[in-house]
């Protein structure tokens, strides 16, 4: 009696999880974003979380929790219950967050099962109006005759964007000041205001803000110009072979159900595939890319490997 009673509780058992990964998902979905409302990816998280509604069957829900550039995220979305109805819009600063600083609390790539690749998104460099440098050659002549006397603001220490800055320097001979905020939307805020003459922000931010003339659009870190915005001048144009654009993904904790993982990942997939979408996207500076969890996971080492290597070298020659 003792083993068909085991044997009844091992089948209902099985049969409990078969109808929960059926139903899933039965409730509203988080999705964690390691930055400020108002922000480039505050906007593609809930652009994307909107047009998500439809293929999962339930809305998903923003959560924002910013700092230390995205990295304080991180590490909540790692502790949580992997359950599947907590994700997270990560970006590429949160796979050198380790580099930049010290226990963080994951592993870019052994805390997290990547659900899909989204977009990837030059970043831009603007500039308060009353600047005195019309374009980015004027703004190196200007950096050279007041070197560390302009400071550019950032989504924190760590973050692409003050990697971006870093490089910028680095390969214009240049020295300027980073100034960390907690997000994009703060340092667009600091330069409108003239808190700082400079940030390195999402393309997003950047056009909302310059098309009202708040600031001015210096250069783009993608290596060719865009055909959304072709007027906009590449970095490279000015320092040849600058290039420094972030990718956007999603990631569900390790040891989420491979059920749930890949019923989000066909989410994903099919609102990517609705043109209004695509659209939404690429206005806001977002160049559409979506790429299914596995393919993500086979990117993720190298892309973590090429920033580190970035980060470390860009330290060893600051030092």
């Amino acid at each position: 009696m003792r083993i068909l009673m085991t044997m009844v509780a091992g089948l209902l058992a099985t049969a409990g999880a078969a109808f929960a990964q059926d139903s899933y998902p039965s409730q509203p979905v988080r999705m964690i974003v390691g930055f400020n409302p108002g922000g480039g990816m505050d906007a593609i998280a809930r652009t994307v979380g909107q047009h998500l509604a439809g293929p999962l069957g339930q809305q998903v829900v923003i959560e924002n929790r910013p700092g230390a550039g995205g990295t304080i995220a991180m590490a909540y979305t790692a502790e949580v219950r992997p359950d599947g109805y907590t994700i997270i819009l990560s970006e590429t600063s949160a796979l050198i967050g380790p580099v930049v600083y010290d226990n963080v609390g994951y592993d870019p790539v052994e805390s997290f099962t990547p659900v899909a690749h989204l977009t990837s998104a030059p970043l831009a460099l603007v500039a308060n109006p009353s600047l005195e440098a019309a374009d980015l050659a004027g703004l190196i002549e200007l950096a050279k005759a007041k070197p560390g006397e302009l400071f550019y603001a950032t989504s924190g220490v760590g973050s692409v964007q003050h990697l971006a800055g870093e490089m910028l320097e680095d390969m214009a001979g240049i020295e300027m000041e980073d100034a960390p905020f907690q997000g994009g939307a703060p340092s667009v805020a600091a330069v409108v205001s003239g808190e700082v003459p400079l940030a390195i922000v999402s393309l997003g931010a950047a056009v909302a803000q310059a098309e009202g003339g708040a600031v001015k659009i210096l250069g783009i870190t993608s290596p060719e110009r865009l055909k959304e915005f072709p007027d906009l001048p590449t970095i490279s144009e000015t320092i040849a072979g600058f290039s420094a654009s972030p990718s956007q993904f999603i990631l569900a904790p390790a040891q989420a159900p491979a059920a749930a993982v890949e019923k989000l990942s066909a989410a994903v997939g099919e609102a990517m595939k609705d043109p209004a979408l695509l659209d939404a996207l690429s206005k806001q500076g977002f160049i559409p890319d979506y790429k299914t969890g596995a393919e993500l996971k086979a990117e993720i080492p190298a892309v973590t490997q090429r920033w580190t290597d970035a980060a470390k070298a860009l330290e060893a020659v600051k030092n």
